[in-house]
């Protein structure tokens, strides 16, 4: 299969990455000359780079280097600057990946015996005594009697592996036997008791799932999983996809690790931060959870990370949910994000940007950098603090372990006996709250259905896979979805179509899932809207609940005038923050200006909340608006006017509306004072549309 180079990404490149200080690591000493204060106890890989090139790849980062296996040494550097070995007693050829027990007394981390060797899971104690593996090679399932040549699938390795607060260990494993659409083996979570015993594999994912650390403030699992599909949504082929991008629906396409959040038994998949309203600003492999819920990876100028990263650097979110912040500058690179006690962050860093990396601490604002060590002719990696620290919430074993030794290879093993899930969204067509940014669900319709799909793998066909529609169901009129008997435990994508067959389509693009996802048997999915392909949107606790939503996004939106570049659409695009020209409608006049909302058939609208623009001195405004007049109508007719007094703040002002049925609402700012952009000017940040559409 031929590998297409990404462009650089879209998002996190696009930002004003911060300018970290100028500090080349040119050690060639292990022991730096004066250690910074307040770094514990440190253990780290040194491992010699993949070649000489630096465009090789780094090891162990990403799907083509991850099990490479150059050579190397785990080490520990103390708190007071000395660095040594820090296994005894072990014959080891490489390592990687070193995690530390949350009581401080096991380490366990990644290790090859030989150059040839499989990488399996082995743990020691906390001075490096006792090294031994706790995986091997068993797999108990002959691939030849499946008519599966054991070549066209490869060895196994087991890698990456975490601690999780009830003393299991978590890992990535290629053992389930499911190639990924790039060619390369997938990974998959797996947990294993510390001794070895109890083996379980917790994910299903088709093309990648690694990298997993715990949420120190939930307990939940959080990876990297690799999220892309070679199957485009498509209304000229009848099976409503392809894998022609000249024969697909105009979208953003997908290729890139994001982050996804589950409980220790794999169930309860969500995102797990990120910008989504920028699909490549959910980038974040080797992705860490903070304890304020800011989200830490790493992202790369190739997202797919296929068939080599480029330059890699840190992505912060601050909070989770938000805008990204990118360092270090060019042509420096990061990676290995830790959580250090203090706050700060030990990674891998490379100042020249040539590939040599030494480990390093900065803060979670890419500001306050200092060198730790940079051995020389190595690349030091996967740093890890060596002591105990506080015990993350201790969710239980859940529904255990999946059963399925083998992904699916005909269509018969999708829907096995025992092995189904109950499929829930409440409202396809919700959106999320003003201002959270993921992108805006389809606009309503009605007599939508949606479509369910699973892959079958096919380890010796190009791509590795092949596309099966497993049912079409009705979504209702209030736009929900209640599916019993979903296959489980089986990679699938879903895509909504109309009354005549065709893909809906919303701002970003058509509504199809652009990634698979799979469902715990015996579980159930329950989510809302149609945005990223799993929910990152609260959802509501009831069906009732759920029915309500924001429909201004849905609206057709008309004004009486726009000023230059503002647009009046800016008014139901779930934004008031940033340039007012850029997330508010904005008249040219001040009196006697409106903006009216128009939807194809009637809602109930319950109420509506308003929001006025923010000050913004560098764009100089600071307009007030005093009140706002509404009407409301149905079928050209207005049943009622009503109004906001006591001034339209930015922070909303709401409007009962107590259910009345709408179909276009009117909104005549009025006794505007100040300006937008320097300019005697009316306008409204947003408006938000609370309602349901009626059953009948």
């Amino acid at each position: 299969m031929t590998h297409r180079r990404e462009r650089p990404h879209a998002g996190a490149l696009a930002l004003a990455v911060l300018a970290a200080a100028s500090l080349t690591l040119g050690l060639t000493s292990a022991t730096p000359p004066a250690p910074p204060s307040g770094v514990p106890d440190l253990l780290f890989v040194s491992r010699k780079p993949l070649a000489r090139d630096p465009r090789a790849g780094i090891p162990g980062l990403g799907p083509l280097q991850r099990a490479a296996a150059p050579g190397g040494r785990l080490m520990v550097r103390r708190a007071n600057g000395h660095v040594a070995p820090f296994l005894t007693g072990a014959h080891l050829f490489d390592v990687s990946d070193p995690a530390v027990s949350y009581d401080g007394r096991l380490v366990a981390f990644a290790a090859v015996t030989h150059r040839d060797s499989a990488w399996r899971i082995w743990v020691a104690d906390v001075d490096g005594h006792d090294a031994h593996a706790i995986t091997r090679t068993d797999r108990a399932i002959d691939l030849r009697a499946l008519g599966l040549a054991a070549a066209a699938l490869g060895r196994y390795d087991d890698l990456d592996p975490c601690w999780l607060p009830d003393g299991r260990i978590c890992f990535a494993s290629t053992r389930f036997p499911e190639r990924s659409e790039s060619g390369a083996l997938a990974t998959n979570l797996f947990v294993i008791d510390a001794d070895g015993k109890r083996l379980a594999r917790i994910t299903s994912e088709h093309n990648g799932g690694e990298e997993p650390s715990v949420d120190p403030v939930t307990g939940r699992i959080v990876y990297a999983r690799w999220w892309t599909s070679r199957f485009y949504a498509s209304d000229s082929e009848a099976a409503g996809f392809t894998t022609e991008l000249g024969r697909a629906l105009p979208g953003e396409r997908v290729s890139l690790w994001h982050a996804i959040t589950v409980q220790p038994d794999g169930d309860g998949l969500r995102l797990a931060g990120g910008y989504p309203r920028v699909r490549a600003s959910t980038m974040a492999y080797q992705p860490l959870r903070l304890e304020d819920g800011t989200l830490v990876g790493v992202t790369a100028e190739t997202l797919s990370l296929v068939p080599l990263p480029g330059r890699v650097h840190l992505v912060v979110y601050p909070g989770g949910f938000a805008e990204p912040v990118a360092f270090p500058a060019a042509p420096a690179q990061m990676c290995a994000p830790a959580a250090l006690p203090d706050g700060r962050l030990a990674v891998a860093y490379d100042a020249s940007g040539r590939g040599d990396f030494g480990l390093a601490v900065v803060g979670t604002d890419g500001r306050g950098l200092q060198p730790l060590v940079d051995m020389k002719s190595t690349l030091e990696l996967d740093p890890a603090v060596l002591a105990p620290r506080a015990p993350a919430p201790v969710l239980g074993e859940g529904l255990g372990g999946l059963h399925r030794e083998l992904p699916p290879y005909a269509s018969a093993d999708v829907e096995q006996s025992g092995t189904t899930v109950r499929f829930d969204c409440l409202n396809v067509f919700a959106n999320g709250p003003v201002d959270f940014p993921t992108p805006d669900a389809p606009p309503i319709a009605r007599d939508v259905k949606i479509r369910f799909f699973a892959a079958l793998a096919r380890p010796g066909d190009a791509g590795g896979d092949t596309i099966v529609h497993v049912r079409d169901a009705d979504v209702t009129r209030s736009g929900a979805v209640h599916e019993d008997a979903i296959p489980a435990d089986v990679p699938m994508f879903e895509q909504l179509i109309d009354a005549h067959g065709h893909v809906l389509m919303s701002v970003g693009g058509p509504a199809h899932v652009p990634g698979f996802n799979a469902g715990r048997p015996g579980s159930g999915t329950k989510c809302v809207g149609c945005h990223t392909g799993h929910s990152a949107i609260a959802v509501a606790e009831s069906y009732a609940q759920g029915k309500r939503f924001n429909a201004a996004p849905s609206a057709t939106v008309t004004a009486t005038s726009e000023a230059d570049g503002a647009h009046a659409r800016a008014v139901v695009d779930r934004r008031t923050l940033g340039r007012p020209s850029e997330v508010a409608w904005i008249a040219r006049g001040q009196e006697g200006e409106a903006v009216t909302l128009t939807w194809p058939f009637p809602l109930a609208l319950d109420s509506l909340v308003v929001y006025g623009i923010r000050p913004d001195g560098a764009a100089g405004t600071n307009l007030t608006v005093e009140a706002c007049d509404v009407t409301l109508r149905l079928h050209g007719k207005a049943p009622a006017r009503l109004r906001i007094a006591g001034g339209v703040w930015p922070t909303g002002a709401a409007l009962a509306c107590r259910g009345r049925l709408v179909d276009a609402v009117e909104l005549r700012p009025s006794g505007s004072r100040g300006t937008v952009g320097g300019r005697a000017r009316t306008g409204l940040a947003e408006v938000e549309a609370r309602a349901r559409i009626p059953e009948q």
